[in-house]
């Protein structure tokens, strides 16, 4: 837990240092207030600046954007295609990305597009400087220099990338982590078949990287993402934990590892394709040790969701597979928990709603095997 201490020490002293600095610039308690207010809004034009500027270097050098995120709160609308998606929030504050390298040379257009990023991030807080005009202004232009500093600031982890880390990080990665960023790119194309339904050709790119990228994690995790979406799940498993025992592995590798030894393990034990004696405990400490290494406990939910249904605890498994729906900006990822959610309900009881949220499953795939397995358990009943 130090690992999370600390990143959530280092964004309170964030906040606490603009709002001192407003304090002491605004003397007044009126221009304080205005200024704190200011602070707020410069934060968020800044984060859009950085983000806008990620997404202008992905379109211009080629990097693959699979996710945009407009807002925060609950889900309005998504457009998708297998490459991308675009989600739209309840509430339209903040702009987020996912972005992959796209096609060779890899290293290059990730730190074109961190490039794009900082100059954008940085023209904004010029602009706010050049306007900024009594305590709201003010506030606006300390809000947005503090956060395009601490974007400045390498950091990577399970939860995020800076653009510091794009910048400085990039250029100095190791060999092995150049190769697996370029088996990245193979396997945006199998994540994008899977995404299509397509599992022959995803099947095909994974034996493909297993020839070209034997022995990488980014092969492992591609093939354990076809074997799920095949419903092979004790094969997925073993693939898991022998990258599990990979102990040279970083932190934030290792926190993405534990992350799907947590969630394979739960769906292998769910579909009787592993003793639950011997898996389940496995799955419990992967998912505390993902937590711990700082993957984000939101994306945890559907996993624990499940862990709960296989217990028997129904109102548990409701309430964390709703939370789970909720927060996934994966389309797969919200059917596998809505299967979840459907399942639970079931066991609530409430074979009404469960066939309400198997609907909303279906409408995305109908294919994926939980959805697909699900149907024919509502079906029975």
């Amino acid at each position: 837990m130090k690992r999370v201490a600390g990143r959530i020490s280092g964004g309170l002293v964030l906040v606490l240092a603009t709002a001192v600095v407003v304090v002491m610039v605004e003397r007044s308690a009126g221009g304080a207030a205005l200024g704190l207010l200011g602070a707020v809004l410069g934060l968020l034009a800044a984060l859009a600046g950085l983000q806008v500027g990620m997404l202008a270097g992905a379109s211009a050098f080629g990097a693959r954007v699979h996710r945009v995120v407009v807002g925060v709160g609950g889900l309005v609308r998504e457009w998708r295609s297998p490459r991308r998606s675009v989600v739209l929030r309840a509430i339209p504050v903040l702009l987020s990305l996912s972005v992959g390298p796209g096609r060779p040379p890899v290293r290059l257009r990730l730190w074109l597009c961190g490039l794009c990023s900082a100059l954008l991030g940085l023209a904004v807080v010029v602009v706010l400087w050049l306007v900024a005009g009594g305590p709201l202004g003010r506030g606006a232009a300390i809000g947005a220099t503090a956060t395009f500093l601490h974007a400045l600031v390498p950091r990577r982890s399970a939860a995020s990338t800076s653009t510091g880390w794009q910048l400085v990080g990039l250029p100095r990665l190791p060999p092995h982590e150049v190769a697996e960023l370029t088996a990245a790119s193979l396997a945006d194309d199998a994540s994008s078949a899977v995404n299509a339904g397509d599992l022959e050709t995803a099947a095909r790119i994974v034996e493909r990287m297993e020839r070209e990228f034997a022995g990488l994690r980014s092969t492992t995790m591609t093939r354990v993402t076809v074997l799920e979406a095949q419903g092979r799940y004790a094969q997925a498993l073993a693939a898991v934990l022998e990258l599990a025992s990979d102990h040279g592995q970083s932190e934030r590798d290792m926190a993405f590892t534990c992350a799907g030894l947590g969630s394979i393990g739960a769906l292998a034990v769910e579909a009787g394709e592993a003793p639950a004696d011997v898996v389940l405990p496995i799955a419990r400490e992967a998912v505390t040790d993902a937590e711990r290494l700082g993957f984000p406990t939101f994306k945890l939910q559907g996993t624990l969701a499940v862990l709960a249904l296989i217990d028997g605890d129904a109102a548990r498994a409701v309430h964390l597979a709703r939370g789970a729906v909720a927060v996934t900006d994966h389309a797969l990822s919200r059917a596998d928990d809505l299967a979840t959610l459907a399942r639970a309900l079931m066991a609530a009881g409430d074979n009404a709603s469960a066939r309400d949220a198997l609907a909303q499953a279906e409408a995305i795939a109908p294919w994926w095997p939980r959805v697909a397995a699900t149907r024919s358990r509502l079906q029975v009943t």
